[in-house]
């Protein structure tokens, strides 16, 4: 595919506008260092004076990548997905482009939001150290709107045309146009899983939830907030108690906000005292599975409709464990990668994207038995050998069926309402 020149060019002159910006914040502080690191970055491409590098061609991307170390910022609360971006994305970007891929875990992207802020605050207008970030809703919205991302430049990756651009779904990232500043990985849908042992007929509304837990005490609980499983949680909360996701779609209205509001903390009020331990702690996201799996409680929550299925062919789960969503739907979403505005490697960091959207490496994320998950790219576009194996993927015996799933998806409200909510959470239900 040939680069559309004009649109890299253009990245340069946004860059442009992103560094005059930031002109006259205070000298550079001194900086937090990475937690997590796995490998040393190496020598990223020399920035100039007046910003970050930029590109004519894409030829001339993958010849600044070449050599260097990008490093990649990621949730990191996943051992299988550790492993699986260390292994089916690391090694072939090391032999395929000479890129070194450092995974940098991290608790929550915040993390890395903050990162970026600290370093802009500082004055470090190139030399950032972050090149890509696993990244959406709220904390793309806040780099974005702060014009703290590098680009546009994720409609002109050679494999962007494997992407639905064009598809609101993509486009719209929790309401905030995407405009080439991220690029998809991942495509995620919440289930809840259970143990078909304990829970003959699972409650597909949130009375009957309500009524299984007073029944079943120290059997259901939920992550806190903020972490993400946590916070989808309580989104589907608010969706119940306003009959659907169209008061949250818009921009936020804080007398909307305080119309459901009340009824949400109720019921998360009303069934603290059964959750597990007694509602005196909440689990962080990734204990849950093995909460699950050892029996102590009867059900988890995923943002993946095919993890439970995963979990079970790796001998983690009992084979009894099932998923199933709400009578009133699930939400959806995609997950993205964004560059800062100051990164050190944008060209590694841009290979790195490139290969996440390719036909092979779609396949492998899309495999059951490797990573199990939904993706973002359309395979009517894929080459014919690729659309075959794909269509020779068996689906998990735990995951529901992709009519089901596309049946009962709901849209992300917009960002600055998973703010409040997660806000409300902390106040309402958490400190009181």
């Amino acid at each position: 595919m040939a680069i559309r020149s004009t649109r890299w060019l253009a990245v340069a002159a946004s860059l442009s506008l992103v560094v005059a910006a930031c002109a006259g914040a205070a000298s550079p502080a001194p900086q937090s260092e990475a937690p997590g690191t796995s490998a040393a970055p190496s020598p990223a491409p020399v920035a100039s004076p007046e910003g970050p590098p930029t590109y004519a061609t894409w030829e001339e991307v993958l010849a600044a990548a070449s050599g260097t170390t990008v490093n990649w910022f990621m949730w990191g609360g996943s051992d299988v997905i550790n492993e699986n971006v260390d292994n089916d994305i690391g090694k072939p970007l090391k032999e395929q482009f000479n890129v070194t891929l450092n995974r940098v875990p991290i608790n929550d992207t915040a993390d890395a939001v903050n990162q970026v802020l600290n370093e802009s605050a500082a004055g470090v207008k190139t030399g950032g150290s972050i090149d890509l970030i696993w990244i959406n809703g709220e904390n793309f919205r806040t780099l974005k709107e702060a014009n703290l991302l590098y680009g546009p430049w994720a409609e002109d990756l050679p494999n962007a045309i494997y992407v639905p651009w064009g598809d609101g779904a993509i486009d719209f990232d929790f309401g905030t146009p995407v405009e080439g500043y991220e690029s998809p990985w991942g495509h995620a849908q919440f289930v809840f899983e259970y143990d078909s042992a304990v829970v003959s007929e699972p409650p597909t509304t949130f009375e009957a939830l309500q009524e299984w837990i007073h029944a079943n005490p120290g059997q259901f609980t939920y992550p806190a907030i903020p972490d993400f499983i946590g916070s989808v949680f309580v989104r589907h909360l608010f969706y119940w108690a306003a009959g659907g996701p169209e008061p949250f779609l818009g921009a936020f209205d804080q007398a909307v906000f305080d119309q459901y509001a009340p009824k949400v903390w109720d019921y998360l009020n009303d069934i603290e005292p059964d959750l597990w331990r007694e509602g005196t702690t909440y689990p962080q996201g990734p204990a849950m599975s093995d909460l699950l799996a050892n029996k102590e409680v009867a059900f988890n929550m995923a943002y993946a409709p095919g993890n439970a299925s995963l979990q079970i062919s790796q001998g983690v789960y009992p084979e009894s464990i099932r998923t199933f969503v709400m009578e009133s739907g699930t939400l959806s979403n995609n997950n993205y990668v964004a560059i800062p505005f100051n990164a050190a490697n944008p060209a590694g960091a841009m290979v790195l994207a490139n290969l996440i959207l390719s036909p092979e490496l779609q396949l492998a994320m899309a495999d059951p038995d490797r990573w199990g998950w939904e993706i973002p790219t359309d395979p009517a576009t894929w080459p014919a050998d690729a659309q075959q194996q794909l269509a020779s993927f068996k689906r998990g015996v735990a995951t529901l069926s992709a009519e089901e799933l596309a049946a009962a998806a709901l849209p992300e409200p917009r960002a600055e309402w998973v703010t409040k909510m997660e806000a409300g959470w902390i106040e309402n239900v958490l400190e009181k």
